[in-house]
């Protein structure tokens, strides 16, 4: 397995803040609720808590999704979706680099790529199993949304990648 290059602990400080700055631009864009998020609960994970499938060289990130069940005994309590935002830090700080944009404006891209994804996915605007031709078109339109959400920020490095022909998603 070739080795990738993952986060230091104040790039995960960048991921945080990243995180809570696209889940703010898309709770603004979409106007989710609190009451929503619940119904579409998702975690962000970073390479070195990533099991070896969800890791991959093509791809800046992945949203996978998981069915999840909360039980005692034969009871259940709560059963549902799971979104996992799985960043591939190896990609993302070559990408940032390539570019020259700051990591944190570069993962605020990409997360706020991937909220996109949990909303339509959450909301039943996508299907979590498209088939595989049908992707090219859907990730056209997510990066169109995307880029129309980041379209309202006034911070220089996001604006330097979308004034970019920039994307890691086709």
């Amino acid at each position: 397995m070739p080795v990738r290059a993952c986060f230091d602990s104040v790039q995960i400080k960048e991921v945080h803040a990243a995180r809570e700055q696209a889940a703010w631009l898309i709770t603004d864009y979409y106007r989710v609720a609190p009451r929503e998020w619940q119904k579409m609960p998702y975690e962000v994970k970073t390479l070195r808590a990533l099991d070896r499938s969800e890791i991959t060289d093509s791809a800046l990130a992945q949203t996978l999704c998981y069915g999840v069940r909360r039980e005692v005994g034969t009871l259940i309590l709560e059963e549902g979706d799971l979104y996992r935002i799985c960043l591939q830090d190896h990609r993302i700080l070559d990408a940032a680099q390539r570019t020259r944009t700051e990591l944190k404006a570069m993962l605020t891209y990409v997360l706020t790529h991937e909220l996109v994804h949990v909303v339509r996915f959450g909301q039943r605007m996508q299907a979590i199993d498209l088939a595989h031709e049908l992707r090219p078109h859907e990730e056209s339109k997510v990066e169109k949304t995307t880029r129309s959400i980041l379209a309202k920020t006034v911070d220089p490095e996001i604006e330097r990648i979308l004034s970019s022909n920039f994307t890691a998603f086709h």
